[in-house]
């Protein structure tokens, strides 16, 4: 239904002319039976009837409109009932040679409608697969961008250690992660961009480029972030064009700076006291508004503790009763699990998350710990 609701106004029409031509030739096959009863009007009028009740019945079983199909049955039986008051049959007695007339007519209209539905099924047939075809490319592409955007990482930097995964729901995800380190100031964040395909793909980019410039800045890698890339995003997309945001500074001082934009919070393990906490503060997304200003919280962090960045793919995930699995699996994993690889803490994030229900999002995970 999806698929039919988005073709082209053309590629509808050619598909339902299509199917009129092949169901005028059942509708001469028809006529053909009652040959002796046959008149030119009977006949034009039973190709005619047959072919555009085909292509109602065509578009409103594509569309899936069953209260339709009810009017489109109630109409065909009122029109046929009407074609036969209208043009009764004529019995009449045919000799031998009218009948291989009337064969060879009723056979060469069956031949000419088949022939005109072939042909116009290779057209739609032709025009949708450029069109599928273009679509696959465009998906490749995404694809290829997000690749390249948004490998895995697994490194170490300015006395942390990170790990982090990104899963796409489908062929192409709208979900970015990285670690910048420049200048002795280490920045990991996710972003969360609105939609998929191509056009989240470049979104993406333009984020991950904002990001690194303004870390590169000397002057400024430590305030404004946010307000930076909603600077740079902002002019350049439209009203649906948006992300949530995560991010961590880190830096060799204890208390660290954060910020979320309309993102999930951060969950801080503390070590020492074997505690979780939810960290957020409360911002809009990022290139939604101009001129928007971003705050920022702080965070302690110790040799030790875990910080987990997560994307609502991991959240908003349902079983067959309609519950939502929420943040539960996230933060009996990491304390748990704390002193473990992170590698294996994300690990069994994920297969919690894909083990509770139906993923339909993507699931992209950033764990850091303090050395």
């Amino acid at each position: 239904m999806a698929q039919f609701r988005q073709m082209p106004r053309s590629s509808i029409v050619i598909f339902l002319c299509g199917v009129a031509f092949l169901f005028a030739g059942v509708g001469t096959v028809t006529d053909s039976f009652a040959l002796e009863q046959s008149t030119p009007p009977r006949l034009v009028a039973t190709i005619l009837l047959t072919a555009v009740t085909s292509m109602l019945w065509a578009f409103v079983g594509s569309l899936r409109m069953y209260k339709w199909m009810i009017a489109v049955a109630v109409g065909q039986f009122v029109a046929f009932f009407l074609m036969a008051q209208v043009l009764p049959p004529v019995g009449h007695v045919l000799s031998a040679q009218q009948w291989r007339d009337e064969i060879a007519i009723h056979s060469l209209l069956v031949l000419c409608f088949i022939v005109g539905g072939y042909a116009l099924f290779v057209v739609f047939i032709r025009q949708e697969g450029r069109r599928f075809f273009a679509a696959h490319t465009e998906i490749e592409l995404a694809s290829g961008i997000q690749r390249r955007l948004v490998p895995p990482v697994a490194l170490t930097a300015g006395g942390f250690e990170f790990y982090g995964v990104s899963l796409p729901s489908g062929a192409v995800g709208g979900d970015l992660l990285d670690v910048v380190e420049s200048g002795g100031v280490t920045c990991a964040y996710i972003a969360d961009v609105a939609g998929h395909g191509v056009h989240a793909g470049v979104l993406m980019s333009m984020i991950k480029t904002a990001v690194r410039m303004h870390i590169a800045s000397t002057v400024t890698r430590c305030d404004g972030l946010l307000e930076s890339i909603n600077q740079v995003l902002e002019p350049l997309t439209d009203a649906r064009s948006y992300a949530t945001f995560a991010y961590v500074l880190l830096t060799p001082e204890m208390d660290l700076t954060y910020s979320l934009a309309a993102h999930l919070p951060l969950f801080h393990f503390q070590e020492q006291t074997a505690t979780l906490e939810r960290c957020a503060v409360e911002n809009f997304p990022v290139a939604m508004f101009p001129a928007a200003h971003y705050v920022t919280g702080r965070l302690r962090c110790l040799p030790g503790d875990v910080i987990a960045m997560a994307t609502d793919g991991l959240t908003e995930v349902f079983n067959r009763a309609g519950e939502e699995i929420g943040y539960a699996h996230i933060e009996a994993a990491l304390v748990e699990c704390a002193g473990r690889p992170l590698a294996e803490i994300a690990g069994r994030i994920l297969q919690a998350a894909a083990n509770f229900g139906k993923i339909t999002d993507d699931r992209t995970l950033l764990l850091i710990r303090r050395l």
